[in-house]
């Protein structure tokens, strides 16, 4: 099933603020798979989301596991646009997306926040 869970971290509006994110999950040993950085938020997929949450506590800063969709598609025009086109004959509303990295070549991975995840991880899994 493409479910996955990302970490939310509060950041605040300051230089370094993202430094200290990312210094704390190297120093932890978490590797960050995908990230989007909006509105004084973090966005992270990383390797451990649970060990990554507990590195950023430690460091002061407020961080959170929330249930996403993660769907692996092909590195090519079309992939996302046809994974979109699904869930909205679906009448499944996308909140937001990012994209990140995968092991694969010639794959990337998008990351969803969307309406129904249960129906959503049926559809594309």
């Amino acid at each position: 099933m493409p479910r996955a869970k990302q970490l939310t971290v509060q950041l605040a509006n300051k230089p370094g603020t993202l430094a200290q994110v990312a210094q704390a999950l190297a120093k932890a040993k978490v590797n960050m798979r995908a990230l989007a950085v909006f509105e004084g938020r973090a966005k992270i997929i990383a390797d451990d989301p649970a060990k990554g949450r507990d590195a950023l506590q430690k460091e002061g800063l407020y961080a959170s596991i929330e249930d996403c969709l993660a769907v692996d598609m092909a590195d090519q025009p079309g992939s996302l646009g046809d994974i979109c086109a699904r869930l909205a004959g679906a009448g499944i509303n996308i909140d937001y997306a990012y994209t990140g990295i995968t092991q694969s070549a010639g794959k990337a991975v998008v990351v969803m926040v969307v309406s129904d995840l249960d129906k959503a991880a049926r559809i594309v899994g």
